[in-house]
């Protein structure tokens, strides 16, 4: 499968669990994938698990919530591969603590990295994306429209393959805790909230330029961030290892927690050309745990 073939994909927090999946997903189908990871020996070690399964991969240690460093990292793709059309906000970190014992530095670090460095890393991609664009569809998208009149005056025919075409693709990971408060994880829930506000905003204004952006809502996979939340609840409750995300299991109707691959397929679905027409969505991908 070639789907992505000659396609450049950065996915942040690459280097274990979701981002993991993805990655590999993406590369198989053909895409030259970027590990943007905090931890360099994390992000070493994809990068060369999918070298040798025969797919192409750099390494690219950062941290996300440094804004600095993000657009670097956009200039150093763009000088190294000359263009960039994939991007999956997948980086995040959880905590479980009562909301009423929530410090600053508790909330200035969840919502640095799940929601400033989200944007700031949609923002930085977005900008390239558009000097991708066609000219005549850029000069079109940044033409003022006529309220009065109900016109816009267009440099392109309305036929035109431009309009038919998606120049670049952004994917942010969100999350079922995003649908609704939890008052264990307050801050959590409102980044990955925000996540979904974002994605629809950033759909809106890019929109004009035939670049989509959607969400995914994950559920319950086991990855080391759910082991984390696990065992968290475990110290807040004094349950055994594994039953506090047993506990969630259950009460998915499918009966099963996802696998990285669940997630990795719905993301390379909004990757592709199957989802040109779709933008300013929220998937959850949750086995029905949340049906909104």
């Amino acid at each position: 499968m070639e789907r992505f073939k000659e396609q450049v994909a950065i996915i942040t927090g690459s280097g274990q669990g979701i981002g993991k999946g993805i990655a590999r997903r993406l590369a198989r189908e053909g895409a030259y994938v970027i590990i943007a990871e905090y931890n360099p020996e994390s992000a070493n070690a994809v990068a060369q698990e999918i070298e040798f399964e025969g797919g192409r991969s750099l390494a690219y240690p950062i941290d996300i919530s440094d804004v600095a460093a993000v657009r670097q990292m956009v200039v150093n793709v763009v000088t190294r591969f000359g263009h960039i059309d994939i991007l999956v906000n997948n980086a995040g970190i959880v905590q479980t603590k009562p909301m009423m014992d929530l410090s600053r530095e508790d909330w200035d670090r969840i919502i640095g990295v799940n929601q400033r460095g989200a944007f700031f890393c949609l923002q930085a991609v977005a900008s390239q994306m558009v000097k991708q664009v066609p000219e005549a569809l850029r000069k079109a998208a940044e033409t003022p429209a006529d309220i009065m009149n109900l016109k816009l005056e267009q440099t392109i025919d309305q036929e035109s393959s431009d309009l038919q075409t998606s120049y670049g693709k952004i994917i942010n990971l969100s999350s079922v805790a995003g649908r609704r408060g939890r008052p264990l994880a307050t801050h959590y829930a409102a980044s990955k909230s925000a996540i979904i506000s974002i994605t629809q905003s950033a759909a809106l204004a890019l929109a004009p330029y035939r670049i989509n952006v959607n969400a995914i809502c994950p559920g319950i996979v086991p990855t080391p961030m759910w082991q984390q939340i696990d065992e968290e609840r475990g110290e807040l409750f004094g349950a055994k290892p594994g039953e506090a995300a047993n506990a969630f299991v259950n009460i998915v109707p499918l009966k099963r927690a996802a696998t990285a691959e669940d997630i990795a397929g719905a993301v390379a679905f909004f990757c592709s050309d199957d989802a040109d027409y779709i933008t300013g969505q929220a998937l959850n991908v949750d086995g029905g745990f949340e049906m909104n």
